[in-house]
């Protein structure tokens, strides 16, 4: 896979676009963290997965892409592969189509050797913002995925 050389804030486009703008800034930032998590063998997705399933205790698939706000068959995919290296078990849930997904002791130290990675790449981020800036986006982020939440729902049919 190819990656895209690093931006400069210099060649940004000012987009029109609140779609393309967050992409934009979600890819660069996936790079940042990407780029720490490899030294450790993951990548960020697979890292916010190990936590959610650290944070929860066990979470079924449904309940995995209803709180990452993930594609159910990126999802399987991610999963998948985190299970053939072993991070994770698949139990049976309540019903014979669901499972729930457990942190193995693998995946507790996978998890335990990519943290100073993501730790290197919050700082990353941190620093540049500051503290007050660091506040400011994490409330915008959570305003703007609440309101792209509810602007989602006025588009479901009745």
């Amino acid at each position: 896979m190819e990656t895209a050389e690093p931006a400069s804030v210099e060649a940004l486009f000012d987009l029109p676009c609140a779609c393309q703008s967050l992409r934009r800034a979600a890819r660069i930032l996936t790079r940042i963290y990407d780029q720490e998590l490899k030294k450790a063998g993951i990548e960020i997705t697979q890292f916010g997965l190990l936590t959610a399933l650290t944070l929860t205790g066990g979470a079924t698939q449904k309940r995995l892409s209803g709180g990452f706000a993930m594609d159910s068959t990126t999802l399987s995919r991610t999963l998948d592969r985190m299970q053939k290296r072993g991070w994770i078990d698949a139990k049976p849930g309540t019903d014979k189509r669901e499972h729930i997904f457990e942190l193995t002791a693998a995946g507790k130290r996978q998890l335990a050797k990519a943290q100073p990675c993501w730790n290197r790449a919050e700082s990353r981020l941190r620093n540049q913002l500051g503290e007050s800036g660091w506040k400011d986006m994490q409330q915008v982020v959570s305003f703007l995925t609440k309101g792209a939440i509810r602007a989602q729902n006025l588009l479901q049919p009745i």
